[in-house]
Order: structure tokens, then sequence, then C-alpha cells
């Protein structure tokens, strides 16, 4: 039997495929790649992710704010957050979190639109894909209170945290999934 692969986190919609994204999937595809899960990173990106869903009956999406992007959220974009979680090919909310490494929003803005993207997943049923970099005590912190409201599942994208961080996750219903950062001697 030959292996059938789900790539969980994507970002096909990026400039730099649109030269050749038919390859891409057609070349994945041809390795066992039976669906694709396209991350929005904020809404214009979230709307970009829903139409490659629309497009390929492979491909899915999510919809959400990225921390760096928290900034870029205004009512409007709440408005359209709220109607694309709803499409049939939206899979989860995500990539949400928060990202203390470069702080491209600040902070207190990040647990915000964090606080709301979980919201947001709670109304429409969907998990969270979670972003977090030097961020731990306060993402845990944060989703320890949000879990008093009830349960929320998802995946922590790229994790970083360590047996402790991983355990607490885990026990909470989450999965984790690695990147190239396995690889990282640290």
């Amino acid at each position: 039997m030959e292996a059938q692969l789900v790539d969980s986190h994507a970002h096909l919609n990026f400039d730099a495929f649109d030269e050749d994204r038919e390859d891409v999937l057609r070349r994945a595809r041809e390795a066992g790649l039976v669906a694709l899960v396209n991350v929005g990173i904020d809404v214009p990106t979230s709307e970009a992710s829903v139409e490659l869903a629309e497009k390929y009956p492979d491909v899915w999406a999510t919809v959400g704010v990225h921390p760096h992007d928290a900034k870029s959220l205004d009512d409007a974009g709440r408005d359209r957050l709220r109607e694309l979680v709803r499409h049939p090919k939206v899979v989860a909310v995500g990539e949400v979190g928060l990202d203390f490494y470069y702080d491209y929003s600040p902070r207190e803005l990040q647990e915000s639109v964090f606080r709301e993207m979980i919201a947001l997943a709670r109304e429409a049923d969907k998990p969270l894909v979670i972003h977090t970099r030097e961020a731990w005590d306060r993402v845990l912190a944060v989703l320890e209170e949000e879990l008093r409201g009830g349960p929320l599942r998802g995946v922590f994208h790229c994790f970083s945290g360590d047996v402790t961080q991983a355990g607490r996750v885990l026990a909470w219903g989450f999965h984790v999934s690695f990147c190239g950062n396995l690889t990282f001697k640290n």
C-alpha cells in the first residue's frame, strides 16, 4: 500500500507559487498527497485559501489572523472572517497565536486577537491552528483561561516547546506538529 499523505499546513497561495502552483500540486499528488490544508494568516490570505479550496477538490482552507498581522485586523476583517469560517471547505481557524520573538504587532493586541480567534473557532465548532514563538507561558495561560469556557481542539503548528509544555497541550486534547525546526541542534 502506498503512503497517503496530508499536508496539514501549507501556504500555496503565496506569490512564490504563482508561476508553478499547478505543477507543485501535481508533483505532490504523484508523491502520494491526498489532501492539503492551505492556511490563512490574515483576511486576504484567508480569502485566497478559500478560493484555492474551491478550485481544487483535494485542497482545504483555514481562516484566521497570524500574530504578526494582529495589527491589521479591523471590524470589516472580523466580519469577513465570520463569513469565511462558515464555508464548507474551511476546516480550522488559524494560523493564530502569539509570537513574542519579532513583536510585529504589540503583545497586548496579539493576545486580544488570539482570544477573538479562539471565540471564532468555538462559535464555528472548528479546531485551531496555533503558532507560538517565544510566548509559551502566555499562550498556555490564555488557553488555560479559555478552556474554562469549554473544550477546545486543534494543533500546535511547528511545535517548539519542551516536554512539559507538550504534556500540557496533549492533556488538553491538542495535537503537535513538527517542521524543519526539529532538525536544529538546539
